[in-house]
């Protein structure tokens, strides 16, 4: 039982001295932060050259003899104004040779015209001519069936009659010696009557014959008259339409033509500042050959060249910052190379600046400063917070008010702040500020609220 006492006794007094160690324990002040989100945003600078936007050089489509010139070199131009002029008396005789073809072409397609037209006329009258022929004809034959057909009918009308008259003799006119004095009378009249009336029917086959004949001649007749029309007309039609193809080729000469000897004129096709001159008065121009470079000063461009993993990082339209003599200037991402320069490994990139040539003169370099990686609305901490051991990136994070190491896995980051991919939560507290005594387990104290 001594032992026992003893025993719990000194458990008793170990305890309290723990309890006494605890409470003394030094707290380590430290400045916290809860883990948010924001975005990173990662800015590259090149060096790039500036050169006009627009450089225009003015290649004449002919060759010949300059006969004036009209700008020099430095002198500013407007779209549309005559650059220099060559010979064109022969693009002037070809001119006036396709006019003259224009001319005769349609004095052609009048006169071809005017003669179908009149042959259209003349045809249309025979037609009518014959029409009205094998009208009259067929109304003669149908008045000759009518009356053949007539005639027939009344012959045949009197054979039934002499045949009565026959059959009458011949049952009642015999007497009481067996003679018929009538009936070779009533005999002979009825053989003229059948006679009259075959030579009556002969007559109405001829004639009934004569009136269908005339009748398909005049249905013939209309059938032709209206097919020469129709085949006449086509004509006209083809020929009208062969001839307008014809002076569309001859006014297509005249147009092929003024388009040549305009070529003998050269205008500036941009506004800007003549940069080089290459002709002469009583020179050759070489067809191909650049006569006048135009610059256009007004708008530049800054072209320098970035990686493929920066390229792919860019986009049209994406404005970037130039700086020359400590002054800045903005521009426009206008062109993003698809093909690797082979020499430097790099892509070129365009961009339209917000400056004319007085202010960034063509050739000179400038610093070009462009976003490039980019992080939005993602978890971020202080970069300060952040420590680095073999084992990775860490962060010491305080739960019940003390720290713990907690493995990280970082993205990018500038100067100020680091963007966490995995190893904290949003709400998190970490450790933003360093101290000698900061290791895991250790009390924390926040040094910016008293609360925590």
């Amino acid at each position: 039982m001594l032992i026992l006492a003893m025993t719990l006794g000194g458990c008793g007094a170990g305890a309290e001295d723990t309890e006494a160690v605890t409470e003394e324990e030094a707290a380590v002040t430290v400045s916290v932060q809860d883990v948010g989100t924001g975005t990173i945003t990662l800015t590259n600078s090149f060096v790039g050259m500036i050169s006009p936007e627009e450089t225009v050089m003015v290649i004449p489509l002919t060759a010949g003899t300059v006969t004036e010139t009209f700008f020099e070199v430095g002198d500013t131009v407007q779209a549309g104004d005559v650059l220099f002029k060559i010979d064109d008396e022969a693009a002037r005789l070809a001119l006036e040779q396709a006019q003259l073809n224009v001319k005769s072409t349609k004095q052609t397609a009048d006169s071809q015209i005017d003669t179908l037209i009149n042959q259209q006329d003349s045809t249309d009258l025979q037609l009518e001519s014959s029409k009205l022929q094998s009208k009259s004809s067929f109304e003669q034959a149908q008045i000759g069936y009518v009356m053949a057909k007539d005639a027939y009918e009344a012959a045949d009308d009197a054979c039934d009659s002499a045949r009565a008259a026959y059959e009458s003799v011949k049952k009642t006119g015999t007497d009481v010696s067996g003679n018929n004095p009538g009936l070779a009378e009533a005999s002979e009249n009825l053989a003229r009557a059948e006679a009259a009336r075959d030579q009556a029917y002969q007559a109405y086959l001829t004639a009934r014959s004569g009136y269908h004949a005339a009748q398909e001649g005049q249905d013939l007749t209309d059938e032709t008259a209206e097919m020469t029309k129709e085949q006449l007309d086509q004509t006209i039609a083809n020929t009208e339409e062969s001839l307008a193809t014809g002076l569309s080729l001859a006014a297509l000469g005249v147009e092929q033509a003024q388009m040549a000897l305009d070529y003998y004129t050269v205008t500036a096709p941009v506004s800007g500042v003549i940069e080089s001159k290459n002709v002469d008065v009583n020179g050759m121009a070489a067809q191909g050959n650049p006569a006048y470079t135009i610059v256009n000063n007004n708008t530049m461009t800054v072209t320098f060249q970035v990686s493929e993993d920066v390229k792919n990082t860019l986009s049209i339209g994406q404005e970037v910052t130039l700086e020359r003599n400590n002054d800045t200037y903005k521009a426009s991402i206008t062109e993003i190379g698809t093909s690797v320069n082979p020499q430097s490994g790099l892509f070129q990139i365009k961009a339209c600046v917000e400056a004319d040539g007085a202010e960034l003169p063509s050739g000179v370099s400038v610093k070009v400063s462009a976003d490039t990686y980019r992080a939005e609305n993602t978890m971020i901490i202080p970069y300060e917070a952040v420590y680095y051991d073999n084992e990775g990136a860490y962060v010491y994070t305080s739960v019940d008010n003390r720290a713990v190491k907690t493995p990280i896995t970082t993205g990018i980051f500038d100067e100020d702040n680091i963007v966490v991919t995995d190893g904290l939560n949003l709400g998190d507290i970490v450790v933003t500020s360093w101290s000698p005594q900061l290791t895991g387990g250790v009390l924390l104290h926040a040094a910016d609220t008293e609360a925590e």
